[in-house]
């Protein structure tokens, strides 16, 4: 599983790709319209963008965490994280349970945190990262707001396809999360605002669907002692964003989401400081971050303060707010803003605010990446800095999660045309995303689910549903993670498609952000005449999860020995049951024969897997008992009902018989009803019974006399 604790090490090497020359002329800064830019006929896409954008959000139903999620549009993802919604309000222990906040600031907001006395705290709900379970900040908040801002700039492309309830759903429950997650006092200030839950190191311990895991999850807050305006600033973006995307839909709603953005806003401007994540997504600052939300605020509320904390400057013309952290070194690094994603959101600040200044500087930065992607000729004729295409044309920033990086450079692209007409950019957009969709050296789709060539092993834990730890168990993956993107190729169009590769194969949150965006971008301008796929389905076919396998340790005269396993295979979705019991047949009739009766009949237990296991204990043993009316034919009834089950339970036991008068045994299996087909092998037999809470579920009985 991933260790992308290193990620962000190889994001600081790519940074070095962009070589920053001077500033030079903004003469050719802004763009006129299509109509003067003599471009050719629009290109045509070669994959139903509708139908790749139809499915694309699917991936965000697959990365839901909390209650609520059993009965959703995947029938392989249920509740799970359960344990986040009563975190206990206390101090992180040595068994990492509880939180970050001190005793003592617990104490000081305890009326604030726990207005009812639980002892705990709620939050639930959101997103899990990516393969893995962690609900981290920086990445959650971006996807978030980034999802957002693509609904809020291609809103058409989302009605037009019949996917704008959708992706409103996934945006609300996102955003819920967020207010969630957001404690404030009585004036409506923020006192904390959680923006993790879960904790790497912990977390990649195992292999297993969130829904079945039990593992420590701590709780990280931004307080006025732990500050995190990183994390506090894109949420505000977030739920700003989200306000402007239903300001007309569910204005009660969006005005909660406006007040609480503000509010989150605040806390993050009055407690300046970076976010835990553990070292996974450890953050180069919060000046983007601020600025996103400010924009956003901006945009929702026309409050002159928002914009001026971006663009402020002295008496000398030099930036004092946001834009300080780029712009006021020297010219030759103002375009050096990365791409725009999790730890970076620049690339999406300044395509909202250039459109509002109209100044050139914002503008060039604006278009400067976007040239350094595309190969569209620098504004500056002298750069001659752009990103190397792989042998295939697909740009390549960082090997690690390439697709996402590039699909982040489409949707700025696309966005930069609604705002310019420039068509360049969008055109090259719509030849990365064929690319991304299957037109590459590898012929595969990265986008899972999509197509026959689709990558078919994504590293998700909740996809592949192992039973047994093992990222190779099962060989193919129980369930299609639907729309999910993987990492991507490498510079030489290599990708890996194996579900233990994190850097080729993982999927995450961030990931898809972009890409959901683009491909509504994409649909708007080249998706004329496309329809998503009327016969898209996330059914799956039912599987009895409950099941019986044995075998034969030993048999004689004297007694029989078996092992049997108890499987209780859930996997729509995974769940513990409770209520599970098995019944043994045997008949008695040769014991009969000679004057034996059933008082002669035993059971041992020679192994019992349930007690060794954690809120494990021994199985209950019940019987003998006559079946129906019969003299002959008996069970014993192994029970355990008492204990929740997932997977498999192992059970070792011996019918023995006593002696006979005659000095001798007289015990034969042959005829004993579970018993037939039995071998030294261990397979599935329909003769030994399951129930649940007394129904049978699999099995045979044997006929009743």
């Amino acid at each position: 599983m991933s260790t992308r604790i290193s990620r962000r090490e190889l994001l600081q090497q790519s940074r070095n790709l962009l070589v920053a020359l001077p500033l030079g002329s903004l003469g050719a800064a802004l763009v006129g319209m299509e109509s003067s830019l003599g471009a050719s006929a629009a290109p045509t896409p070669q994959y139903n963008l509708a139908a790749a954008l139809q499915m694309s959000i699917y991936f965000y139903d697959a990365q839901k965490s909390g209650p609520g999620v059993t009965g959703g549009l995947l029938p392989w993802r249920g509740d799970c994280d359960l344990s986040d919604t009563a975190v206990p309000l206390q101090p992180k222990n040595s068994n990492n349970v509880g939180t970050n906040m001190s005793a003592s600031f617990i104490a000081a907001h305890r009326q604030v945190l726990d207005p009812t006395g639980k002892g705990s705290v709620d939050v639930s709900g959101g997103f899990h990262d990516a393969g893995d379970h962690v609900k981290f900040g920086l990445p959650q908040g971006y996807a978030i707001s980034t999802l957002g801002w693509g609904f809020y700039e291609f809103r058409q492309a989302f009605v037009s396809t019949g996917q704008d309830a959708h992706m409103l759903a996934i945006l609300r429950w996102g955003c819920d999360y967020l207010m969630r997650c957001t404690f404030r006092d009585s004036s409506g200030n923020v006192v904390a605002f959680c923006y993790q839950v879960g904790e790497g190191s912990i977390d990649h311990t195992v292999w297993a669907p969130p829904e079945v895991e039990n593992l420590a999850r701590p709780a990280y807050f931004a307080t006025s002692e732990t500050p995190a305006s990183d994390m506090c600033g894109q949420a505000a973006a977030a739920l700003a964003i989200m306000y402007l995307n239903t300001q007309s839909s569910d204005p009660t709603y969006a005005a909660k989401c406006l007040d609480y953005a503000k509010a989150l806003y605040r806390f993050a401007v009055a407690n300046r400081g970076l976010g835990y994540s553990g070292g996974f997504y450890n953050s180069s600052g919060d000046s983007d971050d601020l600025a996103w939300a400010a924009i956003w605020l901006y945009i929702a509320t026309g409050q002159q303060s928002y914009l001026n904390d971006i663009i402020a400057t002295d008496s000398s013309g030099h930036y004092t707010g946001y834009l300080k952290a780029i712009m006021n070194s020297t010219q030759d690094n103002w375009q050096n803003t990365w791409v725009h994603c999790w730890d970076a959101v620049w690339g999406g600040m300044f395509l909202k605010l250039a459109p509002i200044t109209n100044d050139p500087k914002h503008w060039y930065i604006a278009r400067w990446n976007l040239e350094y992607w595309s190969n569209v000729p620098h504004q500056d004729p002298n750069d001659k800095n752009f990103l190397k295409p792989t042998p295939g044309g697909f740009m390549v920033i960082n090997t690690w999660g390439s697709c996402r990086y590039n699909a982040a450079a489409q949707l700025c692209a696309l966005v930069y045309r609604k705002y310019t007409g420039d068509t360049r950019f969008s055109d090259w957009a719509l030849g990365q995303m064929n690319y991304i969709l299957g037109s590459n050296p590898m012929n595969r789709c990265y986008m899972v689910g999509f197509a026959s060539n689709s990558a078919k092993h994504p590293h998700h834990r909740a996809a592949h549903g192992s039973f047994t730890n093992s990222m190779s168990d099962p060989p193919n993956h129980r369930h299609t993670l639907w729309g999910g993107l993987v990492g991507g190729p490498d510079t030489s169009d290599y990708h890996d498609d194996a579900t233990n590769d994190f850097v080729y194969n993982e999927v995450a949150v961030d990931y898809s952000a972009a890409f959901v965006g683009a491909l509504a971008g994409l649909y708007y301008y080249y998706g004329a005449g496309q329809q998503p796929n009327p016969n898209f389905s996330t059914a799956e076919t039912p599987v009895n999860p409950f099941f019986v396998e044995a075998l034969v340790n030993q048999d004689s005269n004297q007694s029989t020995q078996i092992t049997l396993t108890l499987h209780s295979d859930t996997t729509q979705p995974p769940q513990f049951v409770t209520g599970l019991k098995v019944r043994y047949f045997f008949n008695i009739s040769e014991l009969l024969s000679v004057g034996q009766s059933i008082s002669s009949v035993s059971v041992a237990i020679y192994y019992d897997q349930n007690q060794y296991l954690p809120n494990g204990g021994p199985v209950a043993v019940r019987g003998p008992y006559a079946w129906g009316n019969s003299n002959t034919v008996y069970y014993y009834e192994f029970d355990w009902s008492a204990y929740p089950l997932w997977y498999t339970r192992d059970l070792e036991f011996a019918l023995i018989v006593a002696i006979g008068s005659d000095y001798k045994y007289h015990w034969d299996s042959s005829n004993d009803w579970s018993r037939q087909g039995l071998t030294s092998t261990r397979a599935v037999t329909q003769y030994i019974p399951v129930y649940r809470n007394g129904t049978l579920v699999f099995g045979q009985e044997p006929p009743k006399s």
